[in-house]
């Protein structure tokens, strides 16, 4: 899921856990272990393409990583707590302005994404939230060592483990999917059920966590509003999966009655909901692919076109390790059309959020250049994701407009 889900998952997992010892301490480290997991993106400078693709969501994804990590976390918060560092006045002061800055940098972040032009009204509505949340932070926040009780070695390494984990099995839920059983396996587990960006699971977190955040650690409406904000979340959740069985069902019924036969099939949400699904199943030399709402007067899929998949224009460079990790990364679900400059490598997962017809591939997130050196013969692959064409305005409310149903 996005960092500001995942942020917000883990102030929700940290409060439920230490709420009632450190107040909002719980809320700021829980986000912060939310955090942890993703940035195993700093590692992406250092790596290929291919290679940061398989990274990212690996081992810092890993219920191993969760059960050791947890360890150093818990040490590091028991001294930290037990320090000099804790009791100074200028460093809680310090720790003030920290417990205000994050929100806000996320909020400058979100709001930037939103000026991209993805969403400036969600980034609006982020932005006051946050900067609520961020305001509450400040005037709420213990910072007197006799306001919290101080947690244990053992408290702390459960709620770092547990705050990790729910990150972890979120993730689960995406297409991106998580290799949640490294190093033993680098099978990305995934069920296919949410958008990696849905704020219908997000809001309930955002909104109730900060309602819990205006009452003391003791109180019962701060365990409630936390509660709820969890138990909203965790049903929408599964109703997604709900869904993604009747979305299978569906798409199995629309293929047999164009009388096709396929190899393996896929059905996943297109982003920021979950009425409107995209399906895509293989057949012997190509894809065939289709879309369908919950909110369409026909139960079948539609908008259907076909995908070929020139798989042997790359089959003297398959045992290439980094496109290995391309094919493996993909689930089989790829095309390959060649270009000018080499060979365009496109992971068709993701779906579409054209329904205008001006860019075939304006959903897919992953687009990768593939080329052969010829003086080395090595492949070269470098990102190259296509740039949107037409009015992005028109394309927006035309992809809400579907999602609505026809």
């Amino acid at each position: 899921m996005d960092s500001l889900t995942q942020i917000a998952l883990g102030a929700a997992v940290g409060e439920l856990l230490l709420g009632r010892k450190i107040g909002n301490k719980a809320m700021f480290w829980g986000a912060v272990g939310g955090t942890i997991p993703d940035l195993d993106v700093l590692a992406n400078p250092f790596l290929s393409e291919a290679a940061s693709v398989k990274f990212h969501r690996g081992p810092t994804h890993s219920i191993f990583f969760a059960a050791v990590f947890s360890v150093l976390m818990a040490w590091i918060m028991e001294k930290y707590y037990s320090s000099y560092l804790f009791h100074s006045k200028n460093w809680r002061k310090f720790w003030r302005i920290i417990f205000t800055a994050i929100p806000i940098l996320l909020l400058v972040l979100i709001l930037g994404i939103g000026w991209s032009g993805i969403s400036f009204f969600s980034g609006a509505i982020a932005l006051v939230i946050l900067g609520l949340l961020a305001f509450s932070v400040w005037q709420r926040t213990p910072v007197q060592p006799q306001d919290i009780e101080k947690p244990s070695f053992l408290n702390w390494y459960w709620f770092f483990f547990w705050v990790f984990v729910s990150h972890i099995l979120l993730d689960i839920f995406t297409t991106y999917g998580t290799q949640m059983l490294w190093p033993f396996t680098d099978y990305p587990f995934q069920l296919d059920t949410i958008s990696i960006v849905d704020p219908l699971y997000t809001i309930p977190l955002v909104v109730f966590g900060f309602v819990a955040s205006l009452y003391h650690r003791s109180s019962d409406r701060r365990k409630f509003f936390n509660r709820l904000a969890l138990i909203l979340s965790t049903f929408y959740l599964l109703l997604t999966v709900a869904n993604k069985v009747h979305m299978d069902s569906v798409f199995r019924e629309s293929l047999e009655d164009k009388g096709l036969e396929y190899l393996q099939i896929k059905t996943t949400p297109t982003l920021f909901n979950n009425l409107l699904w995209f399906g895509i199943a293989e057949l012997e030399d190509e894809y065939i692919i289709g879309y369908y709402s919950l909110l369409d007067s026909e139960r079948e899929f539609s908008d259907w076109h076909r995908e070929e998949k020139n798989h042997d224009l790359i089959r003297n460079f398959k045992h290439d390790r980094d496109v290995e990790i391309l094919v493996w990364f993909s689930r089989g679900f790829y095309k390959v059309q060649k270009s000018e400059e080499g060979y365009q490598f496109t992971d068709l997962r993701f779906g579409n959020i054209d329904f205008t017809g001006t860019n075939q591939d304006a959903g897919g997130p992953f687009f990768f250049l593939l080329k052969k050196d010829s003086e080395s013969g090595e492949i070269n692959i470098s990102r190259n994701r296509p740039e949107i064409e037409g009015d992005f305005g028109k394309i927006w409310r035309t992809f809400w407009q579907r999602v609505g149903g026809r």
